[in-house]
């Protein structure tokens, strides 16, 4: 089980058929492996910016400090990002005009969606 934090925009911007947006409070995979594609695809614009800058640093600095330690420089840095994927993802929909309606304890994205819907007041 995982928690979900729940967004959604405020009724005035929103579409009436417009669902809200769950996002689970877990390690992303796909974050960490594919860092500029995750920031593409979820519209992240200063992570890709971040991630470019990391690569192009961490390679001018590999001949100072060794292709090893940049490397392992990188990896941590990834986990991390790994760690950090859904507040990137919260933080964004925040600055976008989502409003945080709580919290869904859900085996998977749509099932928190549907018991939101269910039990929203």
């Amino acid at each position: 089980m995982t928690l979900y934090s729940i967004f959604e925009k405020p009724q005035a911007k929103a579409a009436k058929d417009r669902a809200p947006v769950a996002i689970g409070e877990r390690f992303s995979w796909f974050a960490m492996l594919l860092t500029p594609l995750y920031a593409l695809i979820n519209g992240l614009w200063l992570l890709l910016i971040f991630w470019i800058a990391l690569v192009m640093g961490l390679v001018y600095a590999s001949r100072v400090i060794g292709s090893d330690a940049a490397i392992g420089l990188y990896a941590v840095v990834v986990v991390f990002l790994g760690f950090e994927a859904p507040a990137f993802r919260r933080d964004w929909l925040l600055f976008r005009g989502y409003q945080w309606r709580g919290d869904v304890i859900s085996s998977a994205e749509d099932l928190a969606q549907r018991d939101y819907l269910s039990h929203r007041k």
